[in-house]
């Protein structure tokens, strides 16, 4: 068996882990709510809001996770017009979805990526809140999955991206500015 078809298995093996067998009605209230975590309204709001209003840390810190949300959106959708995945929904037929179907292509998830982005980059600035950053945004991709909108191999890279994205950024804005 080939390496491709034995990570598409395992894939979709995982996929469907967290898509049925830990299909709940607590999670089908909390996870709609938690992807929107990792959407561009709160994760663009966020970032300008405590760009404007905050002050010393805040402010660097939201400048940078602005750039790097920014930066690593642009590459998200240079990938997602390249390899044209379609989501799973699309694909396999017992899918669990929810009313926010999507018609763009699932690899990689742009939500994994800006929530990633966004809690490396605080948690450089914040180290002692790291832990609250990153299980927000490990949240907010486990959500992408149980809703039926990702792959986890889709939320992996986009996490992936998220993070390098925030230390590029980091390692650029402290050779620019110091």
């Amino acid at each position: 068996m080939e390496l491709r078809k034995i990570l598409q298995d395992k894939d979709r093996n995982i996929f469907f882990y967290i898509n049925e067998r830990i299909k709940c009605s607590l999670l089908d209230k909390i996870m709609p709510k938690i992807t929107h975590a990792g959407g561009p309204v709160f994760t663009v709001f966020v970032t300008v809001f405590l760009a404007l209003f905050g002050k010393n840390n805040v402010k660097t810190s939201a400048i940078e996770a602005l750039f790097s949300l920014i930066s690593s959106h642009l590459f998200v959708q240079l990938l997602k017009r390249k390899y044209t995945r379609p989501r799973p929904y699309m694909v396999l037929a017992n899918a669990n979805t929810f009313r926010q179907l999507l018609k763009d292509y699932s690899f990689p998830s742009g939500h994994a990526t800006a929530s990633f982005s966004l809690a490396m980059t605080f948690s450089i600035f914040f180290p002692n809140l790291a832990i609250i950053f990153v299980s927000l945004a490990v949240l907010v991709g486990l959500s992408r999955i149980y809703m039926g909108l990702h792959y986890p191999s889709d939320v992996l890279m986009g996490s992936t991206i998220g993070i390098a994205f925030a230390y590029l950024t980091h390692f650029m804005s402290v050779r620019i500015f110091v």
